[in-house]
Formats: structure tokens, sequence, C-alpha cells
């Protein structure tokens, strides 16, 4: 477990091995849990795409994916599988639970209703899928929505794309 120290601002302290944390510290380590439930996400995210893509997910494959340790994987497997997200046994493979798989469907579609409205607003693809990857955890449902309502309202009226496009020049 990734553990921090935040400071009486709510920034977090970077720590090293046993070294203690700074004079604004407030005193209290705990796991950062934002940070927690984005990497579960993300796990999901790639795991599910495998799964669609190859018909599986090995750890070396998410590693791979999401360019960590194969051990780390393995540990956030095995915590998934306590969350009843997937079931997963060493050395034999995992599959996600219903609730694991609708939880990624909805992670999935998020990020492409994110990244279509970031590629209408005409930011380029690469800035638009960095942008997607993070903000897609912090986005509320009803925005979501929203979004996604926008993005096809633009599909449904070229003609107001056009304008909308000809005042970004």
């Amino acid at each position: 477990m990734h553990v921090r120290t935040y400071c009486d601002d709510g920034s977090m302290v970077k720590r090293t091995g046993n070294s203690k944390p700074g004079k604004h510290a407030v005193g209290v380590v705990r796991p950062n849990p934002l940070s927690d439930l984005t990497r579960v996400d993300d796990y999901l995210e790639v795991v599910y795409d495998l799964i669609n893509r190859k018909g599986y997910a090995r750890a070396s494959d998410i590693a791979e994916q999401l360019n960590v340790r194969t051990a780390s994987v393995t540990g956030m497997l095995q915590r998934l599988d306590r969350m009843g997200l997937i079931r997963y046994e060493r050395y034999r493979g995992l599959t996600l639970t219903p609730t694991g798989e609708q939880r990624a469907k909805t992670i999935q579609r998020t990020h492409l209703t994110i990244l279509k409205f970031l590629r209408v607003l005409g930011i380029e693809e690469k800035v638009a899928k960095e942008d997607a990857e993070g903000i897609e955890h912090h986005v509320n449902k009803t925005t979501i929505e929203r979004i996604n309502r926008f993005v096809e309202y633009v599909d449904k009226h070229p003609a107001w794309f056009q304008a909308f496009v000809e005042t970004l020049n």
C-alpha cells in the first residue's frame, strides 16, 4: 500500500524510506483515498479492455498497460478480488464479477464521453487522451450525462458544430 503524509493545507509530503514527515505535516499517515479509488478504476478499465480484446487478462499484460511491476498488479488483483470486483486465482487468471464488469463499463463510457468532448473542443489527440484519463475519475455522473448529451447534439447538428469550429480560429 502506498502511504502518504498530508500537510495542514491538504498537500502531500513526499517521503522516502524511513524519513519522518516535515514540520508542516499533520503527523497522521494514511492512504490517499482519492488516489486509491483512481487506481482501482484504472485496473478495472485495463482488465475490461484486455478481456474484450484478447479474451483474457494476465498480470503481465496489466503491468505492461499500466507501466507497473507485475508484483504490484498481483497485490491489486488480490485486493480487487476481496472487494468482489474480480475473481482471481494466482497462476490461473481472473474474471470480472458482474459488479466489476458494470463498474468497468461505466468507467469506460465515462472515459470515451470525455475523450469525445475534448475532441469536439479541438484538443490535440495526445493531450485529449491524457486529459480524459485524468478527468474521468473526478467528474460527477450528472456532469458526464450532460457532456454526453452535448456531444450527441454536436453529432446531430453538423452546421452548428461548423459554426463553433470557426470561432476557434
